[in-house]
């Protein structure tokens, strides 16, 4: 047998990458650990790649080691909590934040792929899930009126906008994706619809967003692309529930400013913040997967002694993160259509989306998601953002956002904003390629060095599902079974 084959037996993963099912909940019965290894594993990042990462090796008996920066578990992976006090990015209207009947998920929301990692563990943990987009349909702003897909479907303007959605993976061109629809002679009023269908789901806008990359992620991808959501558990609740036997493992408040891999044992110093006071720590581990944002790696916020290779700086050149919103609002009536999911055509928002649906017969809720430089001017205004976005829903349907928005009883708007751009050791939304990028720079990240450095993240897939929960998950197997090459 192959070496690689015996070690993806040894660690759980499959050729394919997939974790088998007796993986999915190791505990302290676990058969007797098949990896004799006297080190211990730094993982920096509590995400859902850390957790992963960590829940694979503590499974075969490595000693692992997790340094979380702040105070919260789950990463990118939050949802509202009603105990939850307002912060720098997390912002309430009003003294208490207004709770749903339903989840807020001010980060990862959906399930992307019925058949991707992140379904797998939803099926393991038996959550039960909606399949809303059999619910319901989406709806298009044109020339600033609302129109359900089925309604336009012999729109001659629409149909290309499709049509050009539909050959993503056709077109290889070092462009922005924008540069290609100008040349592709797409007509203006479709635009922000792409916008919303592309730019906004990868992070950013269309005039930003590098055309090679969408591409090649295209290509890789071999799940499907349905998308489902949780009908009432909290995402988060299911990534820590999922990964509860590692959660002992994590040093919170604990951010890795400096790490060391020079000699024979990785040096890893930082900040341990305990009652708003700050303390330098160093923690002498053997290797580190390294889970932070390319916001994190880009901003220098992690220096590296010796520094990263060229190749592995050259490849975050070619990537950015850029900021990203989550804003919930809630109305005393539905004005927008009870059998809506997405509204598409914002300027404001890219993405409108009808959060009740299947969830809450009065369909009174809609989640705003809004990414890149629209995002970063509306972070700028803080709360005053939302009459901006009422705006936006007034001019779509006549005046009525305004005119039913919920209110306390100081007339104060009920509303809840995740603004992932203030939240310090995160710092926007999903790591994109630019015009000049492509897959390969998610393969230089990736790519373990010297043997003790390893990647996970996101931004590190390199099977076409970076920028998701399910790249995220992937990641950390790819890190996981490198790691132990080096240690069997």
């Amino acid at each position: 047998m192959k070496r690689r084959q015996a070690l993806q037996q040894i660690v759980g993963v499959s050729a394919g990458l997939m974790l088998p099912t007796w993986l999915a909940g190791c505990s302290d019965k676990d058969p007797q650990p098949e990896i004799q290894y006297d080190g211990v594993v730094g993982i920096i990042g509590a995400g859902a790649a850390g957790l992963h990462a960590a829940d694979i090796l503590r499974s075969k008996g490595v000693k692992v080691r997790i340094f979380e920066a702040s105070s919260v578990l789950g990463g990118r992976v939050r949802t509202l909590r009603q105990f939850d006090q307002p912060t720098a990015s997390l912002q309430f209207s009003t003294t208490d934040p207004p709770i749903s009947k339903f989840p807020f998920e001010l980060g990862a929301s959906f399930i992307e792929g019925t058949d991707g990692e992140l379904a797998r563990i939803v099926s393991q943990l038996k959550v039960p899930v909606i399949d809303f987009s059999s619910l319901g349909e989406d709806v298009y702003v044109l020339d600033g009126i609302p129109r359900l897909a089925t309604e336009v479907t012999d729109d001659a303007d629409v149909v290309a906008a499709r049509e050009f959605f539909e050959s993503l993976k056709m077109r290889t061109e070092p462009v922005t994706v924008q540069s290609a629809i100008t040349s592709a002679g797409i007509n203006p009023r479709v635009q922000a619809i792409l916008n919303g269908w592309i730019g906004n789901r990868h992070g950013t806008v269309n005039d930003k967003l590098g055309l090679k990359g969408v591409a090649e992620a295209a290509t890789l991808l071999t799940r499907n692309t349905h998308r489902t959501m949780l009908r009432a558990n909290p995402m988060q609740d299911v990534v820590l529930s999922r990964f509860s036997n590692v959660l002992s493992l994590v040093e919170l408040n604990s951010a890795v400013t400096g790490i060391q891999y020079s000699g024979g044992k990785v040096i890893l110093t930082g900040q341990r913040t305990a009652a708003n006071a700050a303390e330098p720590f160093t923690a002498e581990v053997d290797r580190v997967i390294i889970t932070a944002p390319v916001s994190v790696l880009k901003a220098g916020m992690m220096t590296f002694n010796p520094p990263l290779p060229d190749t592995k700086t050259a490849a975050l050149s070619r990537m950015e993160m850029e900021a990203a919103l989550r804003v919930r609002l809630e109305f005393r009536k539905n004005f927008w259509g009870t059998q809506t999911n997405f509204i598409y055509g914002g300027v404001q928002a890219p993405e409108y989306f009808n959060a009740g649906i299947g969830r809450d017969d009065q369909f009174k809720t809609l989640d705003i998601t809004i990414q890149g430089p629209r995002a970063a001017e509306l972070s700028a205004l803080g709360q005053e953002m939302v009459p901006v976005l009422l705006q936006e829903l007034d001019g779509m349907f006549a005046g009525q956002a305004t005119e039913s928005i919920r209110r306390d009883p100081a007339d104060n708007i009920l509303s809840v904003i995740m603004d992932w751009t203030k939240e310090e050791y995160i710092r926007g939304g999903m790591a994109y390629s630019t015009a000049d990028g492509s897959n390969q720079d998610r393969v230089e990240l990736a790519a373990p060095v010297n043997g003790v450095l390893f990647f996970a993240g996101e931004a590190t897939d390199t099977t076409g599902d970076a920028g998701t929960l399910n790249g995220a998950l992937l990641s950390a197997q790819v890190a996981a079974l490198a790691l132990i090459e080096t240690i069997v």
